[in-house]
């Protein structure tokens, strides 16, 4: 009884409301809210303190920012939910008198002009934009060189992203493919990615909050498996690599944008890395032994200013 008093006396505020009505929509930063409203940056973090400290907002951290987003049910309170089903379902439909929304969309066009924010920029070390349209280089290559590929075109492709973060590449994903799967095991990171399919209005898109290594889909029912730098956040990536081959088709495709070996111990603690990279011959075996064939690999040199090297790699299900 007292959380739901605090929270309805913390509701009662109307620039407490209007951060959440922002941060339903996509996660933001301190200094976006404060051009936004239009407010003190003291002002606007004293809101977010109180609003985190009742479990009503999350915080993710982006290299140097902080961006904070709508809580999952799931992370409050239980007597809390129904509170908090009530309050989404209202925040969608509340009027917006000092025309927040306006301010936000400026804010997400600057995002996608500077590559900035959320959505262009790539956090995990060694992800590009380069490396990605490498990676999908591959993909279509492999299709057009394969007698037994998919004769119905890529549109029609069953694709999974296996460890997809906050969905950066799952949506870039969608608009080749007929459906995307998205599993991350954090439920947090996940409701990133819930947001940015929802922002976009992507219909075609599924996120699932799965282990990549014990998935609850059938056996031979995906076309195209992606592990975008997942791999060295797994226990067991030999474990990854025997899930992937079970859920594709005969024919289905496995790709692999990694960290080749590296010695930056700090990712260890500061990103939650569990392998430093990995030999390229070892990604290699790891696909051999998982039954896929046809295996191709490549080290993409290193561009300026980036301490990783990115290995790709490419293996078809016989």
């Amino acid at each position: 009884m007292s959380n739901i008093a605090q929270v309805l006396r913390l509701l009662g505020d109307e620039t407490r409301l209007r951060i959440l009505i922002l941060v339903s929509q996509t996660p933001l930063n301190v200094s976006e809210l404060t051009t936004i409203l239009g407010m003190a940056q003291s002002g606007i973090s004293r809101h977010l303190s109180h609003l985190r400290k009742m479990k009503l907002l999350q915080e993710r951290k982006e290299g140097i920012w902080t961006y904070y987003q709508f809580a999952q049910k799931e992370s409050l309170d239980s007597e809390l939910h129904l509170l908090w089903s009530y309050l989404q379902e209202q925040l969608s439909s509340m009027k917006d008198p000092k025309n927040d929304q306006v301010r936000l969309h400026e804010i997400l066009r600057q995002r996608e002009i500077s590559g900035g924010g959320l959505n262009e920029r790539l956090l995990e070390p060694g992800q590009s934009w380069f490396a990605w349209s490498c990676l999908l280089g591959m993909l279509l290559g492999q299709n057009e060189e394969s007698k037994s590929g998919f004769d119905s075109g890529t549109s029609e492709l069953e694709v999974i992203d296996l460890g997809c973060g906050d969905g950066t590449l799952t949506v870039e994903m969608a608009k080749f493919a007929g459906r995307v799967i998205g599993v991350d095991y954090k439920p947090e990171v996940l409701a990133s990615a819930r947001q940015r399919v929802n922002r976009l209005g992507l219909q075609n898109v599924i996120l699932m909050a799965e282990d990549v290594c014990n998935l609850s889909l059938p056996d031979e029912s995906l076309d195209v498996v992606f592990f975008s730098q997942s791999l060295h956040h797994l226990d067991d990536p030999k474990r990854g690599f025997q899930e992937a081959a079970r859920i594709l088709r005969p024919g289905g495709q496995v790709l692999v944008m990694e960290l080749d070996a590296h010695t930056e111990g700090w990712v260890l603690e500061k990103l939650g890395h569990k392998w430093l990279g990995f030999e390229n011959e070892t990604l290699l075996d790891f696909m051999q032994t998982a039954g896929f064939n046809h295996l191709h690999s490549e080290i993409l040199p290193y561009r300026r200013e980036e301490l990783f090297q990115i290995i790709l790699s490419a293996g078809r299900k016989s």
